[in-house]
């Protein structure tokens, strides 16, 4: 049974009923993707060896980014995610001789024993660190364990996007170039209630917005890109995207 649940839900982070959203919303979230797609264009990766953190099929992955590494080592814990991963990236990453290996594993639990066993890499939380909260089910936990990242992570050349802000809207549809809606602020500066209410006024916000408990992942004085992501026609999420040079 605990398979099958797995199989579905993977932890409520993931699984068939995921990848099913995803993969119907593809058009809608394009926008965001090309956002994704431009920050991490801005990137410079000092490894060639990627470790792709709750990567599942990489559904907003921009093959771009995948195309600039030698060796991609991709952890999750969705049973389903290195099957559609392949599906969708696989073949272009094998033509380029690009080595993917995947690994069933809760990565941010085992990440101190994984940046032992890969020294040199570097790291990107694909969309992950944000469901943390639903997995754990314990908000001062939760805060804990994400604020400390920065620490376990410190020397090390790494980068994440994730929720910050997610809720039901009005409904309005954003021009189809989102450049216009993307904001490059410091991790300090975007917590800053102004900054938040500016946010969730832009995409018609209503009703109760939930705080994924992500705001201090970054140290204060990072440069972070914040962008729209139409998650559901109206329900919206705010995501933050960060990189983190030794």
């Amino acid at each position: 049974m605990g398979f099958v649940r797995d199989l579905i839900h993977a932890g409520g982070t993931g699984g068939l009923n995921w990848h099913v959203h995803a993969h119907y919303s593809r058009k809608r979230w394009q926008p965001t993707v090309q956002l994704i797609d431009q920050f991490l264009a801005q990137v410079t990766p000092k490894s060639e060896h990627l470790l792709l953190i709750g990567g599942s099929a990489g559904w907003m992955m921009p093959p771009s980014w995948l195309a600039r590494f030698k060796r991609i080592d991709a952890f999750d814990i969705d049973p389903l995610a290195p099957w559609l991963f392949d599906w969708r990236h696989g073949r272009r990453l094998k033509a380029l001789g690009i080595e993917v290996h995947h690994h069933r594993l809760d990565a941010l639990v085992a990440l101190p024993e994984i940046l032992k066993e890969h020294t040199h890499a570097c790291i990107w939380f694909d969309n992950v660190l944000g469901q943390h909260r639903y997995r754990l089910r314990d908000e001062a936990r939760v805060e804990r364990e994400l604020d400390q990242l920065k620490t376990t992570l410190q020397g090390r050349n790494w980068g994440s996007l994730h929720d910050v802000l997610s809720g039901p809207t009005d409904g309005r549809l954003l021009p189809a170039g989102l450049n216009v809606w993307s904001h490059h602020v410091t991790a300090k500066q975007g917590m800053v209630t102004a900054f938040s209410q500016k946010l969730l006024t832009s995409v018609g916000a209503k009703d109760v917005w939930q705080d994924h408990l992500t705001g201090h992942v970054f140290a204060a004085d990072t440069h972070t890109t914040w962008m729209p992501w139409a998650f559901k026609p109206n329900y919206w999420h705010w995501l933050q995207a960060g990189w983190v040079s030794a």
